[in-house]
């Protein structure tokens, strides 16, 4: 059980980690023109001058699919923390 515990928090771990990597992307997308040595991108075809580089480079994308996984990856690390101690409590209800 403890194996089970241990991984399951270092799971939440990383998770919380890798959500705060891409908050950091999302929060620092700033224009092109600002950021320096970045090569300015064509518009979008809208014609909206506000591409960023993490959207030129499709990372703000990646990073909402990075935000989903972390998210799930906690979730499923919860649920087995849930787990683990759900079989903690039979355990001890029937005297092992």
């Amino acid at each position: 059980m403890q194996v089970a515990l241990h991984a399951s928090l270092q799971g939440m771990r990383r998770a919380a980690e890798r959500l705060a990597e891409t908050a950091q992307i999302i929060a620092g997308a700033t224009p092109a023109g600002r950021v320096p040595g970045a090569h300015p991108a064509p518009a979008p075809p809208n014609g909206t001058p506000a591409l960023t580089t993490a959207q030129a480079a499709g990372g703000l994308e990646g990073a909402l699919v990075d935000i989903l996984i972390a998210r799930r990856a906690y979730e499923a690390n919860a649920k087995a923390l849930e787990s683990n101690a759900r079989t903690g409590r039979a355990l001890v209800s029937r005297g092992a």
